[in-house]
């Protein structure tokens, strides 16, 4: 009996062991990430030109670092700037272990560990400012187009690389179609994040795709409600919608 025990727990020691490891790497990614939120989340309004990102301290515009060595307050001046560990260091390693849980160690993870990691920044400064920065939805793009295919070589999935970029496809015409419905709640980054959502839900199958779309309104529904109950908004104010579409990607490769 010990040793069947001890066969069961060496059997699925792996399956406890590797979650845990990308939590602590998800961790400490989410400690650098207090400053990529800070540089990306700088507000302006729809129509005018975009200012530059941030790389001083909007109240004494003292030079912040790099973003990778910025922290969420102003060295200066004190003056907090963006969510700080406690907010992104539980949330990067939470979804970089759920990646790793429903993916699986494939020659696809990297991929999809590359979209758990932005996550995190793009939900985040979409809740500061209403904006899905192009920089970090193109990476999501590009660097996922560029892992997949090395995973469709390697794992002979070029199946599965056709169907990522025709959901890609698919995906982002039909968030653009909904973007262009009169007093849609939908703006162009949600457009473009829905179509590089669609490239890594479309790898893991149709029905990956057809949840990740479909359990996005459900999960933004909290949300909506509680900035309605708080006097925080209105029907007419915009809500972010790119947090409910990260959430719902993430949740969709667990099923």
């Amino acid at each position: 009996m010990r040793r069947h025990s001890l066969g069961v727990g060496a059997r699925y020691a792996p399956a406890v062991l590797l979650p845990l490891v990308a939590a602590v790497a998800g961790a400490g990614w989410g400690m650098l990430l207090p400053g990529l939120v800070d540089r990306y989340a700088v507000a302006w309004p729809e129509g005018r030109p975009r200012p530059a990102w941030r790389t001083t301290c909007p109240g004494c515009a003292t030079a912040r670092p790099p973003w990778w060595r910025a922290p969420g307050r102003c060295r200066a001046c004190r003056r907090p700037l963006t969510e700080g560990w406690a907010v992104t260091v539980p949330l990067a390693a939470a979804a970089i272990a759920t990646m790793v849980i429903g993916v699986g160690v494939t020659w696809a993870l990297p991929a999809f560990l590359l979209l758990a990691a932005l996550a995190v920044p793009l939900a985040l400064v979409d809740l500061r400012v209403l904006r899905l920065p192009d920089p970090l939805v193109g990476v999501a793009v590009g660097g996922g187009l560029v892992l997949l295919a090395l995973a469709a070589v390697a794992d002979q999935a070029v199946p599965a690389l056709g169907r990522a970029v025709l959901a890609a496809a698919l995906c982002g015409v039909g968030y653009l179609t909904l973007a262009l419905l009169p007093r849609s709640p939908l703006g162009f980054g949600d457009v473009k994040l829905g179509a590089a959502l669609g490239l890594y839900l479309g790898w893991l199958g149709w029905p990956t795709v057809a949840v990740g779309v479909l359990l996005a309104p459900l999960v933004n529904l909290p949300l909506v409600i509680g900035l309605l109950v708080t006097g925080r908004a209105d029907r007419r104010t915009p809500i972010p919608y790119g947090p409910a579409m990260l959430v719902s990607a993430i949740a969709a490769t667990v099923g």
